[in-house]
């Protein structure tokens, strides 16, 4: 009677594919992980309170710092919160919306009517936040608002500026002007505030269209060091649109929901196992086809690179980031004091969010961070949210 080979070499298969489903799985969770869809407190500051008040007589100045709104619902939950946060102090407040103002591509042209008229009604949305009060706007240009790359990015930008400039007094209220990389210095109430395009360094086709005073990098870089060293007394807050670290899907974090189910990215009811398939995205895009906007590519590396080495010259308090949709409080992750992500702006848009070992803040979810000065010279940084009670963080940088 002969053997069946075929029953005997199934466990043996069976075996080996066990095997390599083990391995590939302990390789998700080890590359990927779980996102804090809970806040991420460091070991150190868990038990700290969660909400300081500050009165009137206490706060100078106040800084409220929301990347990534341009793709407000209606009635979107974060921009109402601003609001309220602006209207507590308003003499005494500035929102800086830190790029990535107008989804997907900023304003389009007349050939697109109905295009132009949502664009200008999302960027419309945030500048209420603050138009009527006594408190002040600044925009910064993200990549989406340079149109992610167009040739026709510096115009689409242009275009952005102009509206914003329309709908609010004064001409500071979008920096820095005419596609220019800056750096820009905002002197206000003790404290110095450097605006840079961040966008400018990574654009890669017209971005020198409009002369500029500062058009090379090496110049932009020594300018940075000029105003750095020329603060005095005044704490320094440097704000770009691309952060110089990150735990973010632009920082090279992907869950194991990325590996296995790629799919719910699209549609969060689209279940469907794609073991290995779903690894090429994530994997691929660190180590294959390497995209611009993302924190390990040679150019965005460069940049953070020269920009640390600027910073040394006088670390500044902050260095305040969107472009990764979640928040971040990171301490020595840069040559900045504290490295900041802000970019939950927009509802619907929070993305996943790990910790490094210099976070001691994360949260997958919409919100913003809040900058106090205060009377004594102490500052205080706190992180707030639609729908909570109280701030979620209160930590003190000075």
């Amino acid at each position: 009677m002969g053997i069946n080979r075929s029953n005997h070499f199934r466990p043996k298969i069976l075996r080996r594919y066990l095997g390599a489903l083990s391995i590939y799985l302990l390789l998700i969770f080890t590359l990927g992980g779980c996102s804090h869809t809970r806040p991420y407190y460091r070991k150190d500051i868990a038990t700290a309170p969660r909400s300081v008040d500050v009165s009137a007589d206490q706060l100078r100045a106040r800084l409220l710092l929301i990347g990534d709104a341009g793709s407000p619902r209606e009635g979107e939950p974060v921009l109402q919160t601003l609001a309220e946060w602006v209207n507590m102090y308003p003499q005494k407040t500035m929102a800086v919306f830190l790029g990535d103002n107008i989804y997907p591509d900023g304003i389009p042209g007349v050939k697109d009517p109905a295009g132009q008229e949502e664009a200008k009604a999302r960027i419309s949305a945030q500048v209420n936040t603050v138009k009527g009060t006594a408190a002040r706007a600044l925009f910064i240009p993200g990549n989406h608002d340079w149109a992610r790359g167009h040739p026709d990015g510096f115009r689409i930008l242009k275009r952005q500026e102009d509206f914003v400039n329309i709908l609010l007094p004064g001409t500071d209220n979008f920096l820095p002007r005419d596609g220019c990389p800056g750096p820009v210095a905002l002197d206000w109430e003790g404290v110095r505030i450097i605006v840079l395009d961040t966008q400018w360094w990574l654009h890669r086709l017209d971005r020198f269209e409009n002369p500029c005073a500062l058009n090379d990098s090496t110049a932009v870089l020594a300018e940075l060091t000029r105003l750095l060293e020329s603060a005095g007394d005044r704490e320094v807050v440097v704000v770009g649109h691309h952060p110089l670290a990150s735990r973010g899907p632009h920082g090279g974090f992907f869950t194991w929901k990325d590996h296995l189910f790629p799919l719910t990215n699209l549609s969060n009811a689209a279940w469907l196992p794609l073991p290995v398939i779903g690894s090429l995205y994530p994997i691929g895009r660190r180590y294959w086809f390497k995209t611009r906007q993302d924190i390990f590519s040679q150019t965005y590396g460069d940049m953070i690179n020269r920009l640390n080495r600027a910073f040394s010259a006088r670390k500044p308090l902050i260095y305040a980031a969107g472009h990764d949709h979640s928040l971040q409080v990171m301490e020595g992750a840069s040559m900045a004091e504290y490295t900041l992500v802000s970019g939950a702006g927009s509802e619907a848009k929070a993305t996943e969010v790990g910790h490094k070992k210099e976070t001691l803040f994360a949260h997958q979810h919409p919100g913003f961070m809040v900058v106090d000065f205060l009377n004594d010279g102490r500052v205080l940084l706190q992180v707030a949210e639609p729908g909570a009670n109280q701030t979620l963080l209160a930590h003190w940088l000075r």
